[in-house]
């Protein structure tokens, strides 16, 4: 007995009724030919199937390849078949699972980091962003979609700058830049003695559309924040060309290193922001990411072992000093130039006097020996 795959014009395509395996067999004027064997009639080696119908046989043919016949003869049968099947895949899932922290190892050592690919999904179509991202990337995004303006607040060197242009990048739009303001007219620009309007980074992003960063805002006199709360509040601003309603795609960003709360030890020359330029913000809180740092690291583990116990005896201390991507570049650029002594030296150890290293050192808690930089710090204070 025999199954009917396929039905052509002149042959059939069949398979044995409870067959195993998926071995079709070609049909015509009462006679099988098998496939396998160059379509040889079945019992007869002498005789083959019509070339021009080999042609029709072969098209039916691709059309059941992927053809899986019943297995088994009981229900019982079908069970086990699954049940299998199941336990197969679910051994799989489990050594994929038990593979990967060796196989993201391996990745690590080799090739350091590798760079995320985000898409974003606006109004205006997809933006894809490349590299690495903060962790607290989605977060800003959202606030920055739903117009809140965000106040970044962290450390120096701690990528505030390169999250505000991924955010540009992930939305699609300009970004504009402008460091501590000082001076009104670096903010609403001015007209000079030739009645020639100068812009700035400010105007543009205001009247164009963009994402315009404030960076360092707390080092901007507060005089001219003032301005800035009125053009947030308002949506529009008195330009010296006179007043410009904001752009519909105006966002704003501000930066700082302290939450506004004026100077101290580590930040000089900071002012202290009032409360009415505190609350146009979303404060966000952006700390130094090990995962950006292990990019920067190249995924040396020694060097990341190393900055993150110095950086963790520093604040057990209460030494003030900042130990920043910049610092981990550095260093990770150097690996192969200068012995690891020389280029601590050189990128992070110089402004530090050798009391201060000292107490650091003791505060590491790392065995000379196991790290190339520990030893070489080791030997600067010994």
């Amino acid at each position: 007995m025999f199954n009917v795959l396929q039905q052509g014009a002149n042959v059939t395509v069949v398979i044995e009724n409870g067959a195993k395996t998926n071995k079709p067999y070609i049909m015509t004027g009462g006679v099988m030919y098998d496939p396998r064997n160059r379509f040889k009639a079945c019992g007869d080696s002498k005789t083959t199937l019509d070339p021009m119908l080999v042609i029709e046989a072969e098209e039916l043919l691709e059309q059941v390849k992927d053809y899986t016949p019943y297995i088994g003869d009981t229900p019982a049968d079908m069970i086990n078949t699954l049940l299998v099947d199941t336990v197969a895949k679910l051994a799989a899932k489990d050594v994929v699972e038990a593979a990967k922290p060796f196989i993201d190892d391996f990745i690590m050592e080799t090739y350091g980091r590798l760079p995320q690919r985000l898409e974003v999904v606006t109004e205006t179509g997809t933006n894809v962003v490349q590299g690495i991202t903060h962790e607290k990337f989605e977060t800003v995004l959202q606030l920055i979609t739903c117009d809140i303006p965000v106040f970044l607040t962290g450390p120096a060197g701690s990528g505030k700058n390169v999250l505000c242009k991924q955010i540009a990048e992930a939305l699609g739009c300009e970004f504009f830049f402008s460091n501590a303001v000082t001076q009104e007219y670096k903010l609403t620009g001015f007209i000079d003695a030739n009645g020639r309007f100068h812009e700035t980074q400010f105007f543009k992003a205001f009247t164009t559309g963009g994402l315009f960063m404030l960076d360092e805002i707390d080092a901007s006199t507060p005089e001219v924040l003032v301005i800035l709360n009125a053009a947030i509040a308002n949506r529009y601003f008195d330009f010296p060309t006179g007043r410009v309603d904001a752009h519909e795609s105006f966002r704003i960003v501000a930066a700082g290193n302290t939450y506004g709360t004026g100077a101290d030890i580590e930040y000089t020359g900071r002012y202290q922001l009032d409360a009415a330029s505190l609350d146009r913000f979303a404060i966000v809180e952006i700390n130094y990411s090990k995962i950006v740092e292990e990019a920067i690291a190249g995924g040396n583990k020694n060097l990341l072992d190393f900055v993150w116990k110095f950086r963790s005896a520093v604040e057990k201390t209460g030494i003030k000093f900042v130990v920043s991507y910049r610092a981990i570049e550095r260093l990770h650029k150097l690996e192969d130039v200068l012995d690891a002594g020389e280029a601590l030296q050189m990128c992070l150890l110089r402004s530090l006097d050798l009391d201060d290293m000292k107490m650091i050192y003791r505060n590491m808690g790392m065995p000379d020996g196991q790290n190339a930089y520990v030893t070489a710090f080791g030997k600067m204070v010994a």
